[in-house]
């Protein structure tokens, strides 16, 4: 079953490799950093990069309401 997942610190580490791994299942990834354009080469796979810094408040409100 396909899921739509939202996936913080997907811009390096285990966010970036779950983000891939994720999006090769076929599943819809948006992956959220503050480095968006460290996601650039995931947009391969079919993850949706969005900037979303979850200690700001504003960011969150902005990117999630």
């Amino acid at each position: 079953m396909k899921k739509v997942i939202l996936l913080t610190g997907a811009s390096s580490g285990i966010g970036y490799n779950t983000a891939e791994s994720l999006a090769k299942e076929g599943h819809i990834v948006y992956g959220a950093a503050r480095r968006t354009e460290r996601m650039e080469d995931l947009k391969q796979f079919g993850v949706k990069p969005i900037y979303l810094d979850v200690t700001n408040e504003d960011s969150i409100k902005i990117q999630l309401i």
